[in-house]
């Protein structure tokens, strides 16, 4: 709770702070606000105790999750610093906005109620169709706000749908009882139970953008301004799985709501592997990778194994930390391409900046999942979770997924080794340098010693 707090108070003083005109204390004033909010979430202050008529709980599930996702949006200020730089106007607003988007995150991982998990996602989404849009002078983000909005309001709807029909099986919504009635509803109530679920997963499905719920995704990555697609893609995607994990853990599934999942894992690892490798913008490719991603992700939630936290908790912040490395450096990459977003930016990356290039390296064999980076990592707990649980041939369905996903990665490495007559001139600034490196070394680092993020 006192996490909450901190961030509506901080989200507040950032708009202070641009009402006043103090616009160089802006990313400070955050970066602070957010650091001493993982110092209270760490304390572990107020842990397991019921909130808000026991409707909020910050267990060890929530505050593991909270200090990541605030680290991630740490990396993401400062990335701001120079990104924000260029911008003129609404600079606190858009500051403030992704504040109060990390108070709906936040309230995703510690829920026990399913309506704090519907005010979650609302409070996490609302900010986001602002931010989506900010390019003011480009079509293509009004483009994006309009369909995210769109089919945001659509998934909301699926979702309340979802919520009156479990209340309707249940007469209640706390999380804990719900999951309870997955084994004891029976007749009609059992039938108004499982249509409650399946409406329910298909609203936290749009949040993670998997198939067939997928559709906004790549437009909106394209559109949106690339810092607020880098939030999208690492804070919006983990608070959402890890939502998604606190609504069906320890439930005892029944087969349809089972077999819908194994559905849409296997078609989610089909599309996004298989459309992202004809995709030359490098924003769409990372957005069906995201989607990709997902696929691997919705294996955690196959099978009952006790581990399944940790796995989702490993492979969730890594890629968080290779995609938003990846984004800083598409930033950079376009500066110089007069903002063409296509992957032949790269071309020539190694000659004007051979650790740059080398990073970029780094960064998309650890989404491909090469030895020793942590994506080889996730991917192997993710495919043990699913060998374990039963799911073999869905695993090699997986596997042989994964496989395919290198060649999309290395054709971007490729472009960034390949000679270039006039390579681009890129002005990397150290505060980009750090995230860039952090990020990089971060990959690698847990790659190797992978117990440092114990969960």
């Amino acid at each position: 709770m006192s996490a909450l707090v901190l961030l509506s108070v901080l989200g507040v003083l950032l708009l202070y702070a641009g009402l006043f005109g103090k616009r160089t204390l802006l990313a400070p004033l955050g970066i602070i606000g957010l650091l001493a909010t993982m110092v209270v979430i760490r304390s572990g202050w107020m842990m397991n105790v019921p909130l808000v008529g026991a409707m909020v709980r910050f267990d060890h599930f929530g505050s593991v999750f909270g200090q990541a996702l605030t680290l991630i949006t740490v990396l993401l200020f400062i990335f701001g610093i120079d990104y924000y730089s260029r911008v003129r106007e609404n600079v606190a607003e858009q500051y403030a906005l992704i504040i109060f988007s990390l108070v709906g995150a936040v309230l995703l991982i510690s829920y026990s109620n399913l309506l704090v998990l519907f005010l979650g996602i609302e409070i996490l989404s609302i900010p986001l169709y602002i931010l989506a849009g900010g390019k003011r002078d480009s079509f293509r983000s009004g483009e994006a706000a309009f369909k995210y909005f769109l089919q945001g309001s659509f998934a909301s709807g699926f979702f309340l749908m979802g919520i009156a029909l479990l209340y309707g099986s249940t007469a209640s919504l706390d999380l804990a009882t719900v999951q309870a009635s997955a084994a004891s509803a029976s007749g009609s109530a059992h039938m108004l139970y499982l249509l409650g679920l399946f409406f329910t997963i298909a609203g936290l499905a749009f949040k993670v953008a998997a198939v067939p719920f997928h559709f906004w995704s790549p437009d909106v990555y394209e559109g949106s301004p690339t810092l607020v697609t880098a939030y999208m893609s690492t804070v919006v995607k983990t608070a959402a799985f890890a939502a998604f994990h606190r609504l069906i853990a320890g439930m005892e599934l029944p087969g349809a709501i089972q077999t819908m999942l194994v559905v849409m894992t296997l078609l989610t690892l089909f599309l996004g592997n298989i459309v992202a490798l004809r995709q030359t913008q490098f924003k769409r490719l990372l957005a069906y990778s995201g989607i990709a991603h997902s696929g691997f992700l919705l294996l955690t939630f196959l099978g009952s194994d006790p581990g399944a936290p940790g796995v989702l908790f490993y492979y969730s912040i890594t890629y968080s930390l290779a995609t938003m490395g990846l984004f800083v450096v598409l930033t950079l990459a376009k500066r110089s391409a007069n903002g063409d977003e296509n992957i032949r930016i790269f071309r020539g990356l190694y000659r004007s900046s051979p650790w740059l290039a080398i990073v970029t390296m780094l960064l998309l064999l650890s989404l491909a999942g090469i030895p020793l980076t942590a994506g080889f990592v996730a991917k192997y707990q993710v495919f043990l979770l699913g060998i374990e649980g039963g799911y073999i041939l869905t695993t090699a369905f997986a596997v042989a997924m994964a496989l395919v996903g290198v060649y999309y990665y290395v054709l971007v490495i490729r472009e960034a080794f390949t000679p270039r007559e006039q390579a681009p001139e890129l002005v990397v600034s150290r505060l980009n340098w750090l995230v860039i490196s952090f990020c990089g070394l971060a990959v690698v680092v847990l790659g190797l010693v992978p117990e440092l993020l114990r969960f």
